[in-house]
């Protein structure tokens, strides 16, 4: 066998040229294998390692539970550690929501509380503080210092009346970015204090706790226990909180391993069909030697052995050169993609320091052993063909063979006239299975760009951001119920002295800018037949105008009702949200409510008309009614929001004016199209990073495979081409033939890529609007990127042909007739 493996050698010295090729391909599949499965699984790895430095480490809340039932979980068998916070009031501010908390010791180490500065509450009067709650109040302080805060404790039906006190502050926490965004901070009283203000019968915990043995069990299990040891308790699912991120983190998460799986093995097709296609086109030539050895003497399994093992050495040069480049660059790009998606988030930032300190492993040896395997697998397995094919053929057949495909006893078709079109065709037609094998895979890579295209093209950042917000400005008002010191702020209240007035709204109109304003009315209650988690289920209704009759029959998605049905009063128009909450409820169905008309309540039945599906822009309401309807149950005023529609070239200004119209009064709140189209742009940015970053490297496989076929191509066909041109065929004549079958592939790889991948791409588009990815509902075809494709194959067929025709005029009309390497 010494004989075999030098002739391989041998061979693969003589041949580098196809040999060079062959084993950049390799390379650049073994770093699409690699690299796929790195980034890919350290990108997972890196957050889970955030998480797991970031996130609480308890494995299961429960909200809401008894201070008797706390005392029972405490004495647990199933619960190892376990931990209690209890929120216990609200410091009066009219800017920021400032919640008071206190924890016991578990409860802090479990959530993984730090401060800046100072200590934990030790005394009955300790509070922890940020400078952003200080800056708040009003107040300066520093540790030790004493400040007095009003607040208002939390009672069952809501929030009682205002209290004072004075506390020292032992301890200073960070206050985020975040925090001071959405102006929400939090404070930590002692357990005492807490204890001490509200009454053994009103405590409510937040029990947070880990499982014991849960090192032997998965994300599944830990979950599952955790509902269970709820339902022993009284605990509603609806408070039963798993600390999912940490779970999957640090235990085993099924659908991770099947995810991966998945990866995997997609990956590997790949790479099965990237490599084969390369064997098979570059193996055609080198039948033809092997003819001459089996001619000699050689046995089938001898020239089986040469083919395989020239192929082998081949990949065992290109292996190492593709894993070396993966390795470097996998870490690289890791780097990049932590940092550029790192931003504000506060989980993403303590990810890119944790990669950059080197302390998440991004290289794992299961993933060379994946990779290396895989390749090794599918090249052996794309050699079996070009084995059998020269162990099989005579040598006569061998030392002529082309890779033609049989066509039995067949009369081949002639011509009276040849033209380069049809020596063309004849090439093609040859074998078309190479021809249609190249196709394929190149139209792979594009059906599966065109679906990524279409996805992004149809979660259109303007789409969605007008999904959430109607018009280009809102002003609408902010009430909440249950609050002792604040009963105005209650919508029974609110309704008879609404700052949303006629001269309002008249004055939104006067705007220098504005062009025109919609009113959204509103009416709340409750359906005593609907309850969960043994409270009663509310009644949330908008009132829409006459102008929304087209919207809300489009959006029917169970059952018909027009808006003029709905004005006679008897029928209402439910949203498709409750079926989530109550799916035994249908059309038809009556509903009894108890309506609230300011001081008083009114019974009112309706019949479901219809359910529609629509969105947030809409009023995000469980129900919908026309104005009309609403007005003539309810006397007071009902005006809730006013949707703006401003001309775009005094945006600036009006928006300026409206903002200071909505602050002469606390109630209002204000919201804008940009803001919203801001926070789309920067997450779907993120997105087409990443999935063009892959089909990039994808692409660059196939463009390997697309040189590889066209080179071997005319190699194969030297001495045929050469005497061709020799019997009258002119230099311009051949190129011109070459460039034309560069455009059959063209137009096959873009027929596929295009044609399938639009058709591909649409059933994409339907199962995400099926399951609302992104907000996605309309369908937009890619039409930049579809073009972008077509530009990019057609410049690369022309630069790669016109490579191939440079790299053959280089050898003379004689050399090319006795060529026979």
């Amino acid at each position: 066998m010494k004989t075999v493996t030098k002739t391989a050698l041998a061979n693969v010295k003589q041949n580098k040229g196809r040999n060079f090729l062959c084993g950049c391909a390799i390379a650049l599949t073994t770093f699409l294998i690699f690299v796929v499965l790195t980034v890919g699984y350290g990108m997972i790895r890196v957050q889970l390692a955030s998480v797991d430095a970031y996130y609480p480490t308890y494995h299961i809340m429960f909200r809401q539970v008894s201070e008797k039932n706390t005392k029972a979980l405490q004495v647990h068998n199933d619960i190892e550690e376990i931990g209690l916070r209890m929120d216990l009031g609200q410091i009066i501010d009219d800017d920021a929501t400032i919640i008071m908390t206190a924890m016991d010791n578990n409860g802090i180490r479990l959530n993984k509380a730090e401060l800046e500065e100072g200590t934990f509450p030790k005394n009955e009067k300790d509070i922890v503080v940020s400078k952003g709650v200080l800056e708040e109040l009003g107040i300066q302080g520093k540790l030790g210092d004493e400040i007095t805060i009003p607040y208002q404790i939390y009672e069952k039906d809501g929030m009682g009346y205002a209290k004072e006190d004075t506390f020292r502050i032992c301890g200073f926490m960070e206050s985020s970015d975040l925090n001071k965004e959405k102006k929400m901070y939090f404070v930590m009283n002692s357990m005492e204090y807490a204890k001490q203000m509200i009454p053994e019968a009103d405590r409510e915990y937040r029990v947070m706790f880990r499982l014991a043995d849960a090192e032997h069990m998965t994300t599944d299990e830990i979950e599952e226990r955790g509902k269970e040891i709820g339902e022993d308790f009284g605990v509603p699912e609806g408070n039963v909180v798993e600390n999912r991120e940490y779970l999957v983190a640090n235990y085993t998460d099924p659908s991770f391993v099947k995810g991966m799986i998945v990866v995997i093995v997609m990956v590997v097709l790949a790479g099965i069909l990237t490599i084969y296609s390369i064997y098979y086109v570059s193996m055609i030539p080198k039948v033809q030697e092997y003819g001459k050895l089996k001619a000699i003497g050689s046995t089938k399994r001898q020239i089986r052995q040469m083919v395989f093992r020239e192929g082998m050495l081949v990949t065992a040069l290109a292996l190492p050169v593709g894993l070396l480049i993966s390795s470097f660059l996998s870490r690289w790009i890791m780097k990049q993609m932590i940092t550029f998606m790192a931003g504000e988030d506060p989980l993403m930032q303590v990810a890119a320091e944790l990669v950059k300190n080197g302390e998440v492993s991004l290289l794992h040896w299961w993933i060379y052993a994946i990779t290396i395997m895989a390749v090794l697998f599918t090249s052996a397995v794309s050699l079996a063909k070009p084995m059998r094919i020269a162990a099989k053929v005579s040598p006569i057949e061998a030392m002529r063979y082309q890779g033609l495909e049989k066509r039995g006893k067949k009369v081949r078709k002639g011509y009276q006239n040849l033209t380069i079109f049809r020596l063309t065709k004849a090439n093609m037609a040859r074998n078309k299975k190479r021809t249609g094998i190249t196709i394929v895979t190149l139209g792979a890579t594009g059906i599966l760009f065109m679906v990524v295209a279409t996805i992004l093209s149809c979660a259109a950042p303007k789409e969605i951001a007008r999904k959430d917000i109607e018009s280009d400005y809102k002003i609408e008002l902010e009430t909440w119920g249950g609050d002792k010191m604040n009963p105005d702020r209650d919508w029974r209240q609110v309704q008879q002295n609404n700052p949303l007035t006629k001269a309002f709204i008249d004055q939104v109109r006067d705007v220098d800018g504005v062009e025109e304003v919609k009113v959204k009315t509103f009416m709340n209650g409750e359906i005593p037949k609907l309850s969960m988690d043994g409270e009663i289920w509310g009644a949330d209704i908008i009132g829409l105008d006459a102008s929304y009759a087209e919207t809300l029959e489009k959006g029917e998605i169970q059952g018909h009702v027009t808006y003029e049905e709905l004005e006679k009063g008897d029928k209402i128009l439910m949203s498709a949200n409750m079926l989530y909450w109550f799916p035994e409820l249908k059309v038809g169905d009556s509903l009894k409510m108890v309506l609230n008309m300011g001081d008083d309540q009114v019974e009112k039945t309706f019949e479901i008309g219809a359910i529609g599906d629509y969105y947030e822009s809409l009023g995000g309401s469980s129900f919908y009614l026309p104005q009309s309807v609403l007005e003539k149950m309810n006397p007071n005023n009902l005006n809730y929001t006013l949707e703006i529609t401003v001309n775009d070239q005094k945006k600036n200004s009006a928006y300026q004016e409206l903002q200071a119209l909505a602050d002469n009064s606390e109630y209002l709140v204000t919201g804008s199209y940009e803001e919203q189209l801001q926070k789309w742009e920067k997450n779907m940015r993120l997105m087409s990073v990443l999935c063009y970053a892959f089909l990039i490297i994808l692409g660059g496989i196939g463009i390997m495979n697309l040189v590889n076929t066209m080179m071997n191509s005319i190699y194969t066909r030297r001495r045929e081409l050469g005497m061709i041109q020799a019997i009258g065929m002119s230099e311009k004549q051949l190129i011109r033939m070459l460039q034309l079958e560069g455009i059959i592939y063209t137009l096959g790889t873009l027929a596929v890529s295009v044609g399938i991948g639009s058709l591909v791409g649409y059933g994409a588009f339907l199962y995400a609007k099926t399951k609302h990815m992104f907000q996605i509902s309309e369908y937009h075809f890619p039409v930049v990127p579809a073009v972008l494709l077509i530009c990019v194959v057609a410049f690369l067929q022309v630069l790669l042909t016109y490579g191939v025709s440079a790299n053959f005029r280089k050898l003379s009309l004689i050399d090319r007739i006795r060529y026979a390497e």
